[in-house]
């Protein structure tokens, strides 16, 4: 019992700091995502469209996620957004321990202890060129699981056709678009 406590207490915490919702069920087990991942075309800059937000409802602006080849075939991940309480660019940077490119998955390290192995993310689908749409899933039981869903694409301020087909292929994924909340992107510091 004290174990669940603290389990549900580290996701929680986890997920004030994380644009994650919480549904009813487990997680999908066939779960699909793109088939052949390849890095070398997902890598670069990607600007968050929209996605699953926090406890807080707070959805933070200008957020962007590079993804980085610093040798063959060690990536990382920068992440950078505009602080809704100071205005200063916050910036994270990790490492992607495992890339699956036949699952279309990589493993993120990350320091929080809920999640001592990593986080497994999936992109669910990418044209490489216009759009990506990345997710998360963890069971917290049988009975709801927590996910976390972004819709990204390579302009930051994409045209009305890449968002409208980013977002059928997110709602063939599974993803209820009617959840996500829409990233800010207007007038942007030029380092996010």
């Amino acid at each position: 019992m004290i174990k669940w406590k603290i389990f549900v207490f580290a996701i929680l915490h986890y997920q004030f700091s994380t644009a994650m919702r919480a549904f009813h069920g487990p997680c999908n087990p066939n779960m699909t995502a793109v088939g052949d991942l390849d890095m070398e075309r997902f890598k670069g800059k990607w600007y968050t469209h929209s996605m699953y937000p926090n406890l807080s409802l707070r959805v933070p602006k200008c957020q962007s996620t590079d993804f980085i080849e610093e040798e063959e075939d060690k990536f990382i991940v920068v992440a950078r957004e505009l602080s809704n309480q100071t205005g200063t660019v916050k910036m994270r940077k990790v490492e992607i321990l495992n890339v699956e490119p036949q699952l279309g998955r990589y493993l993120l390290d990350t320091k929080n202890s809920a999640f001592p192995e990593g986080v497994l993310l999936y992109v669910l689908d990418t044209d490489y060129v216009n759009f990506a749409i990345r997710f998360m899933c963890f069971d917290a039981s049988k009975i709801f699981s927590f996910h976390w869903a972004v819709i990204q694409t390579r302009k930051r301020l994409p045209t009305v056709q890449v968002i409208h087909m980013a977002q059928y292929y997110g709602q063939q994924a599974g993803l209820v678009i009617s959840d996500m909340s829409k990233v800010p992107q207007e007038a942007c510091p030029h380092d996010t």
